[in-house]
């Protein structure tokens, strides 16, 4: 299969081979020209120079460890589907790259004698070269749109990304404040709880002392007293 890919691919689409796109059109059956069954070979002759392949649109600036799901010869396809579906009426670009197709691929000897045949309907180089380079430039915009599409939809997302995570680390940060604040206030506290027996020690003491003192006077006095009452009960007449 992929080699199948590659040799339909040449190198007139091989600029786009790394394009990424998801919604190209559906498959659309080609309505290409008749060929005749049978040519007469020709000397082989050098191919053409492959177009020079278009520059990346953009760069991702967050690597990923993930490995890609997308399957890259899916995309191709869609691509062919793309190049099928903007084929124009008439015998052009298109028709001789099918017509090669069926002769085995485009290689220099099946385009010659394609462009051979579909001379006689009418065909001309400069048509071919012409309409082949529109082609290339239609699929090229279309690609390239649908990127631009999908860079603004990665912009929007890596926006997304930073103010949350921007939200998210001032909140770590306000976090962290409040974290700093309640260890000091609990180290104050430990402090004053090692504090709080001597505060109160002394003056407890004092008070205890003052109750004891109080209820040993009371009871001299009591008894003061009570020995006073029984003298007058027992001996006053």
């Amino acid at each position: 299969m992929q080699e199948e890919n590659d040799k339909r691919f040449g190198g007139i689409l091989g600029g786009l081979k790394r394009l990424i796109f998801n919604d190209a059109p559906g498959p659309v059956s080609p309505k290409p020209e008749e060929v005749a069954k049978t040519v007469t070979p020709v000397r082989e002759e050098q191919p053409a120079p492959p177009a020079p392949a278009p520059a990346p649109v953009s760069n991702f600036t967050e690597s990923s460890h993930e490995q890609s799901s997308i399957d890259e010869q899916e995309l191709i396809q869609k691509i062919y589907q793309l190049f099928e579906s903007i084929n124009k009426p008439g015998v052009d670009f298109f028709e001789l790259w099918n017509a090669a197709e069926k002769m085995g691929g485009p290689t220099p000897v099946n385009i010659q004698n394609a462009y051979t045949t579909l001379s006689i309907l009418g065909l001309s180089k400069e048509m071919a070269m012409k309409t082949g380079r529109e082609y290339l430039q239609e699929i090229d915009q279309k690609i390239k749109a649908d990127v631009q599409s999908k860079q603004q939809e990665k912009d929007h997302l890596v926006l997304q990304l930073q103010q949350e995570k921007a939200s998210l680390q001032s909140k770590e940060s306000e976090l962290e404040k409040q974290i700093l604040n309640l260890q000091k206030a609990l180290q104050d506290t430990k402090a004053q709880l090692t504090q709080v027996d001597s505060k109160y020690t002394k003056p407890i003491f004092i008070l205890d002392d003052k109750m004891r003192v109080g209820l040993s006077a009371l009871a001299i006095v009591n008894k003061e007293i009570n020995a006073v009452l029984n003298t007058v009960e027992h001996s006053v007449k």
